[in-house]
């Protein structure tokens, strides 16, 4: 890269430092200042524009980023276009009376109800016309077959059909219910709960939202004492929240507004904060002590941005596509919940990005020198470039045995994923104590495990018969028989109740040998239902992961090889990753399908890990392990440049951005924790599954097996074929 000599600026008006020594500004390949640089320059030249320009989209943003959660859908569990779903369409179009959606008010009194019905009867009454309501049906007006009277002769069902006819608005007619049975006076000895699909998604929803607020409080305090360790400054301290926040108030705008278009899932609300808060304070602080350093040099304001943001703001950059690119890749699960998470999260990191590229370049310079370590201090980053570079070392001095340890101590931890069990969670993700779960414990005790989630079989009538008779004939039915009239398309309905739960591995398998029975009698009959659904959504989700893992090393080595114009340094980077990841993948099965510490977390271990994690486990590890990449080997590939020496580049590299990682680490550490721990199973699972693969590879990657590796590989780091190297485009990373 050529680089002119500039005219000596004149010094900086905000502290009146003088530039004469100063090295010159970043430009780019003919000599031109680079993009980032004049980005830097614009928004320091403009920055009460900039300011100005901010407040008005975060102020506009703001109503539509705090009614988000009313937007959302508590659905979308579906795989789009697969049996299960087919059936639920045709149950929803040919077989409404059939309530196979209803919600199910489960009763119990201590008296047997032939004796005493009075209680029962005066339930269903006041449920005529409840809130969430629109059609109520009487157990005791039906015959025994229906199979609302429990054997115990105590316990009832009242099958509830909620208000409205799409996903979304029956999560708020089952919560409504909820609330009034819960405001109902019962007569002492009596108990009634309100469970099924939607309410179990009702009150998981609110669950999720409660959480996502403790979360914040629970996060807040540490982080704040974190950053004002990491920058010895409280005004400094505070720049990566208001990113953060700034970034996250746009991404829940948009993700509102998308709403209008698609139904997006509650889901996302949660990742995309938590994501957006951990990338926010990750790229503030990169690019706040890359400037700090640039001005304790001697640039002025203008200059050291140019070079903080044409070094840390372009690997932000970088990090930022990373990111948004993995999670892309899940876009390729037809799952509207999937896409709705990947979506809100790419949302709050672009946004997350854009401003740490414009907002806080724009806030560092109208600052000033309030953002700078106060006199008579030492930079706390500067001062720790020296145990870094010690570190770094004696990794180098025997870097075969360095390498060794850490992959040993990786691949230990990854060897529990090679038995990864998958499932789909049923009721008990919702916490004890919620109408949902409660109604579902009272309803197995007393009707059997399979009772809460039955299997629907849509048939032809001529067939039915023949349908009950195969399904009775299998270990895993409790029972199996018609329930509806024949509609007009000339189809009717077989009920198959399991003798295991929704969530359980055996009810899968009776859905795999149903679905082959059945079918090779009947190939017009097929089988839906909870448990299906969940069968048919572990099979897509199992079906796209290679794709969408293979986009995922596609995109990532892409970038690698053109940004950094090597080949090893690609392979490398990605074979890391790829460790790390199992790793964090085995720590997964060992806490929560085994259960080994899941007691101090505070969950009851599911005996699977969900069938969704590993993909977006992938995803956001991949995206967040090339983040720590990308900053680590642009300082590296920065003092090569400049020394052409590759051990000491790794030295200086490590020790510049040591520190900082350090810092970031921690703070994402703590974010990710505070969301798992406050909420429900799933959100548990990613948020602590990603503190414990942000701490491996802020530690064992980064400080053993990326300078230890490279230090074996010395100057072959930067191998790139003759034919490749004419091709590719230079990216510097400028001092």
């Amino acid at each position: 890269m050529t680089v002119l000599d500039p005219p000596t600026p004149p010094a900086d008006p905000d502290t009146g430092a003088d530039p004469v020594d100063a090295p010159p500004p970043p430009t780019g390949d003919e000599g031109h200042p680079s993009w980032f640089a004049s980005l830097a320059r614009f928004s320091v030249a403009r920055r009460k524009g900039v300011l100005l320009a901010w407040l008005a989209v975060v102020v506009l943003a703001a109503p539509l980023a705090l009614g988000l959660s009313g937007a959302l859908s508590g659905a979308g569990w579906e795989a789009q276009g697969s049996t299960a779903q087919e059936v639920r369409d045709e149950l929803r179009r040919d077989f409404p009376a059939l309530g196979a959606e209803s919600a199910v008010v489960v009763y119990r009194q201590e008296a047997p109800l032939a004796d005493d019905p009075a209680g029962l009867r005066a339930l269903v009454a006041d449920l005529q016309g409840a809130p969430g309501a629109a059609q109520v049906a009487d157990p005791l007006a039906l015959p025994p077959e229906a199979g609302l009277l429990a054997p115990d002769g105590r316990t009832a069902l009242v099958p509830v059909a909620l208000e409205g006819g799409v996903d979304a608005d029956l999560p708020e007619s089952a919560g409504a219910l909820i609330d009034h049975v819960a405001d109902l006076d019962l007569p002492e000895g009596t108990q009634a709960e309100v469970t099924g699909e939607w309410p179990v998604w009702s009150d998981f929803n609110e669950t999720n939202e409660e959480a996502l607020h403790l979360a914040e409080l629970v996060s807040g305090i540490p982080t704040i004492i974190l950053l004002l360790i990491a920058f010895g400054s409280a005004v400094a301290a505070g720049l990566p929240l208001l990113l953060a926040l700034a970034g996250i108030a746009v991404g829940f705008a948009v993700l509102n507004l998308l709403t209008g278009i698609t139904p997006m899932s509650v889901w996302s609300m949660n990742f995309s904060m938590m994501i957006g808060l951990a990338v926010g304070i990750d790229y503030s602080l990169f690019i706040v002590s890359r400037y700090r350093e640039e001005r304790e040099d001697g640039l002025d304001t203008a200059d050291a941005m140019a070079a903080t943001l044409s070094s840390s703001g372009k690997a932000v950059f970088l990090s930022a596509l990373t990111v948004v690119l993995s999670l892309a890749a899940v876009l390729v699960v037809p799952v509207m919940v999937f896409r709705a998470m990947a979506i809100g999260m790419m949302l709050s990191v672009t946004a997350t990005a854009i401003a740490s590229l414009t907002l806080l370049p724009a806030v560092l310079a109208a600052l000033g020198d309030r953002v700078l370590v106060r006199k008579g201090h030492e930079d706390p980053d500067r001062a720790a470039e020296g145990r870094w570079a010690r570190w770094t070392g004696l990794a180098l001095r025997r870097p075969g045995a360095t390498l060794a340890v850490g992959l040993v101590l990786l691949l230990t931890l990854a060897a529990p994923a090679l038995g990864l069990r998958l499932g789909m969670p049923g009721a008990r993700v919702v916490d004890e104590g919620r109408s949902s779960r409660d109604g579902y414990e009272l309803l197995v005790e007393s009707f059997g495990p399979g009772a809460a989630a039955p299997l629907f079989v849509t048939v032809p009538a001529a067939d039915a018969e023949q349908v009950v008779g195969i399904a009775q004939g299998d270990g895993g039915v409790a029972d199996a028989r018609i329930v509806a009239e024949p509609a007009e398309s000339g189809r009717t309905v077989v009920r198959v109740t399991p003798t295991t739960a929704v969530d359980d591995q055996a009810t899968s398998d009776l859905v795999e040998r149903l679905r082959d029975e059945v079918g090779a009698a009947v190939p017009a009959a097929l089988v839906g239902g909870p448990a299906a659904q969940n069968h048919d959504l572990t099979g897509v989700l199992l079906g796209r992961a290679p794709l969408a893992v293979a986009l995922i090393m596609v995109v990532a080595f892409g970038l690698l090889l053109l940004v950094f114009r090597s080949l090893t340094v690609a392979l490398s980077s990605i074979v890391l990753n790829l460790i790390s990841v199992g790793a964090s993948f085995g720590f997964a099965a060992i806490v929560f399908q085994h259960g080994i510490g899941a007691g101090l977390i505070g969950i009851d271990h599911q005996g699977f890990v969900d069938a969704w994690a590993p993909l977006f486990f992938f995803a956001l590890l991949f995206g967040l392990s090339m983040d720590y990449q990308l900053f680590l080997l642009a300082a590296i590939r920065e003092r090569y440049d400049a020394t052409g020496d590759t051990a000491v580049a790794i030295r200086e590299g490590i020790a510049r951005t040591g520190r900082p990682i350090t810092n970031a680490a921690l703070i994402m550490i703590v974010v990710f924790v505070a969301f798992g721990v406050t909420g429900p199973i799933p959100p548990t699972e990613l948020g602590v599954t990603l503190a414990v693969a942000v701490m491996l590879d802020a530690t064992v990657v980064r400080m053993m097996l990326v300078p230890s590796l490279m230090g074996l590989l010395g100057e072959r780091n930067w191998w790139l074929p003759g034919w490749l190297d004419r091709r590719l485009p230079r990216v510097r990373f400028d001092h």
